[in-house]
């Protein structure tokens, strides 16, 4: 299924160091309507409660195989979907007709998640009952369940729960998405047109309530990371962005090329943009390797 890729001005932060293994200056998207963006359409697959206290992840695998054609390796990190279904023990993903090929976006909060791409739904459902999987209906839909998951099945989207949770966090009642939130919408107008993006847990009472990081990507050659953190106001705000060009500067010239905003307005904040190295082999280094700028953030 070809996937409608709607543009919007979004963006973000996150206080994430590490990538999920289960993992203003506001910048504009290309449509410049009132459409969501990719990133926004996706994660409205997460309910608000789903998302408490989790990392939600969402990846642009469609995105990513359309640059790596031509043989780049740059995103072999970054550019994988890591939900719990591909990388977890419980699931053996290829045993029942799935692939990361068929994968377009995934979206994830770390104990479920939603695809949305081109899946044989008749070929993926035949194999989870012959491997044992029992079939209930679940608010009038047919999902699949053994061992802790659960699966819901069709030809273009999958949801699923791990670790014995149900698919509530991914079936979100209409305004109770994550996309819904405030929060998040204006993280998605600070991160701008990313491939990828990790979103911490939100905690109001914080200093740094909500954050995000993001990837970038205007070739497969010319690749960027991207920080956004909504602060508890203006001064904090401020003294963030201070840390962050304090960093920049210690830590030269690994920082080289790095941009600090201080983002005003409805959600204050600070946004950090940082290319990746042209030496670097693989792209995401503020998920991967170099977290300084995360660090700075986590104790403000």
């Amino acid at each position: 299924m070809r996937r409608a890729r709607e543009r919007f001005r979004t963006g973000g932060i996150a206080l994430v160091c590490m990538l999920s293994a289960l993992t203003t200056g506001c910048s504009s998207g290309s449509g410049g309507d009132d459409s969501p963006s990719d990133l926004m359409a996706t994660v409205r697959h997460v309910s608000i409660a789903g998302a408490k206290g989790t990392q939600v992840s969402y990846l642009d695998a469609a995105r990513v195989r359309s640059l790596e054609k031509g043989g780049s390796q740059r995103f072999r990190t970054v550019g994988q979907a890591g939900s719990p279904l591909m990388t977890g023990y419980r699931f053996n993903a290829h045993g029942y007709g799935l692939d990361p090929a068929m994968i377009d976006t995934d979206v994830t909060n770390g104990t479920a998640g939603h695809w949305q791409g081109s899946f044989d739904a008749g070929r993926v459902t035949a194999k989870l009952k012959a491997g044992g999987f029992a079939r209930h209906t679940w608010h009038g839909e047919t999902v699949w369940t053994k061992e802790g998951v659960t699966l819901q099945v069709a030809t273009d989207e999958i949801s699923f729960g791990y670790s014995g949770k149900d698919l509530s966090a991914v079936r979100p009642a209409k305004g109770k998405s994550v996309a819904d939130d405030p929060d998040y919408r204006a993280l998605g107008d600070c991160l701008g047109d990313v491939y990828r993006a990790d979103f911490g847990g939100k905690n109001a009472k914080d200093a740094v309530r909500l954050s995000a990081t993001g990837q970038l990507a205007k070739s497969a050659n010319e690749t960027s990371g991207v920080i956004c953190a909504l602060t508890d106001g203006k001064r904090t705000a401020e003294r963030a962005a201070d840390r962050l060009k304090s960093v920049i500067d210690r830590r030269a010239p690994r920082y080289d090329g790095a941009k600090v905003t201080v983002l005003t307005g409805d959600s204050p904040g600070v946004k950090v943009t940082v290319p990746d190295r042209a030496g670097d082999k693989r792209a995401g280094r503020l998920l991967t390797s170099d977290v300084d700028l995360q660090l700075a953030l986590s104790d403000l």
